[in-house]
């Protein structure tokens, strides 16, 4: 799993021994048992790729305090990093949309199943033929099917990662020689041009990886995959990390930090906050102290002076229900300098001020029709919903009549009878305690009835050439907020020529040749009509909504 000279830790070389292991006994015929010791490997591999994460985020970390510390000569390299860890995340995403792909084929799952599909559960675990089809398809060398495109991503993901390396702005001692160390940064997609000529699938990479193999076999594969891509992530942004001296950062520059919790909570919660100082240590624990106040003159706390605990480097600050209204504290992180064993203070600072500010307001729900405070009956209704102090994943509501749908943007009511319809909000807090924030009452209506028109008007005098250039009636919603479509199917045109009365009927929204023929024919002065105008509202019911009457001009 590892490249040459880029070593491999004790527990990659035991998954990957238990890997050929594995593969060896399918090979053998053996049965389904050794499928589900696939799922073991695949979940080794997935808690190393996970520590890979954490790992090059504690890099990516690193490296942004010393491009803070010094910007001019950190920043290149910093640069360098975000494109290897973009690169990173794409190839990441495509191989997990292959799982995806090879899950909804295999186990026959809805692509929102196989989001979330974990291989211990598959029935299709030993299923050899949706697999191959997908990644090799018909070909000899895997041409056929979608792992000559992984190959073909991998080969491009090595070759962009060295790039950055190879970078003029990148610094590296003896940079030839050391980027030859990396090799092929542990992704080896290289054929066999020693296999037999009787088994063509074991000189491809395509077919010696993927060929005839069940799809246990292959999403472990390809988790193994992802381990190689992380490795190599790692591998280049702790090349570069090096290469600054980043990895042995030294406390020359420190730059205090406090994160609250929240800046603004709900009465009866805690206040909590976290105070640090950046590229902190976590063996030297700093001393940290707060106070109501801090004398900047004197360069010392005022009022009550406490200390806060502190775990890893990180203070954890907890005022216990603190009361409504504005709050303030004061505080300084004292670092120990490792030479002369001396403590040197860092009053934090935010915004220019030493004051550390928070507010704690009473919670209040808040529900604001997006068009108006009417719901109607047969359309989605846009609803938004927020409760000060609380993410939208904490809130849930919940209505009275119909239903209540959460969607990207908001939520969406749908009511069904007349009157009324209450909708209630209810929040979760991080304790997982519901509590009840409050409701508001809507007033329940049916959707007015649209007003026919031709050439935007409903009555009045008319150009017969202007209408002779219409297209067709139109069903028009007046002064009503909902962007909501009514489609006329069908009316009728009807006026008195030389004492006697014409009609043509349209069953749609278009006028027809017969009625613009009709219309040539209507004298100067006299009225035509456009009646049994029929519309089809949202709901599907066919209603008849009047008549238009124009006089020729």
């Amino acid at each position: 799993m590892g490249a040459t000279n880029c070593p491999e830790t004790p527990r990659q070389k035991m998954i990957g021994m238990m890997y050929l292991m594995l593969t060896c006994m399918l090979a053998l015929n053996v049965s389904k048992e050794i499928l589900d010791a696939f799922i073991v490997v695949n979940k080794g591999l997935e808690a190393t790729n996970e520590v890979f994460t954490q790992k090059n985020a504690y890099m990516y970390s690193a490296l942004e305090a010393a491009k803070a510390n010094d910007p001019k000569k950190v920043t290149p390299y910093y640069e360098a990093a975000l494109k290897a860890k973009q690169y990173s995340e794409e190839l990441d995403t495509y191989i997990k949309e292959l799982k995806i792909e090879l899950f909804m084929a295999a186990d026959g799952k809805t692509r929102e199943e196989a989001e979330g599909a974990d291989i211990k559960n598959l029935a299709a675990k030993d299923n050899v033929d949706k697999p191959h089809h997908i990644l090799i398809g018909e070909s000899i060398d895997g041409s056929g099917g979608k792992s000559r495109e992984l190959k073909n991503k991998l080969n491009k993901y090595r070759e962009d990662l060295i790039a950055l390396l190879n970078n003029p702005q990148i610094d590296i001692p003896e940079k030839p020689k050391e980027i030859e160390k990396l090799g092929d940064l542990g992704i080896n997609t290289a054929d066999n041009p020693d296999a037999s000529p009787d088994k063509p699938f074991e000189k491809y990479w395509e077919t010696n990886t993927f060929a005839e193999i069940p799809l246990a076999a292959v999403i472990t594969m390809l988790t193994q995959i992802q381990n190689q891509v992380k490795n190599a992530e790692a591998t280049v942004v702790n090349k570069l990390l090096s290469s600054i001296g980043a990895s042995d950062f030294k406390f020359d520059t420190i730059a205090p930090r406090v994160v609250p919790k929240s800046n603004n909570i709900v009465a009866g919660d805690n206040y909590e906050a976290e105070l640090f100082i950046a590229a902190f240590s976590t063996t030297d624990k700093p001393k940290i102290f707060v106070g109501s106040g801090y004398d900047s003159t004197k360069g010392e706390l005022t009022g009550t002076i406490d200390s806060v605990p502190v775990e890893r480097g990180v203070g954890k600050y907890l005022i216990q229900n603190p009361g409504i209204g504005a709050h303030s504290y004061s505080a300084i992180i004292q670092v120990k300098n490792p030479v002369t064993n001396e403590y040197k203070t860092y009053p934090i600072k935010v915004g220019g001020s030493y004051s550390l500010d928070y507010m704690v307001a009473k919670p209040q729900a808040v529900i604001s029709p997006t068009k108006m405070n009417v719901l109607y009956i047969g359309v989605p209704n846009p609803i938004d919903i927020s409760v000060s102090g609380f993410r939208a994943d904490q809130i849930s509501a919940n209505i009275s009549q119909g239903s209540l749908s959460k969607g990207a943007t908001g939520y969406i009511a749908q009511v069904k009878t007349m009157g009324k319809a209450t909708i209630s909000v209810s929040v979760k807090d991080d304790n997982g305690k519901v509590r009840p924030m409050g409701s508001m009452e809507f007033r329940v209506k049916r959707v007015p009835d649209p007003v026919p028109k031709v050439a935007n008007m409903k009555s009045g005098s008319i150009p017969k050439s202007l209408l002779l250039s219409q297209m067709g009636v139109k069903a028009d919603l007046e002064n009503f907020d909902f962007d909501l479509k009514f489609d006329v199917v069908g009316f009728t045109v009807s006026a008195t020529i030389k004492g006697f009365e014409e009609s043509k009927t349209s069953n749609s929204s278009r006028i027809t040749p017969e009625q613009l023929a009709l219309i040539q024919k209507i004298p100067t002065g006299q009225s035509v009509y456009f009646s049994d105008v029929k519309c089809k509202r949202p709901d599907g019911v066919i209603s008849n909504i009047g008549t238009i009457k124009l006089k020729i001009q």
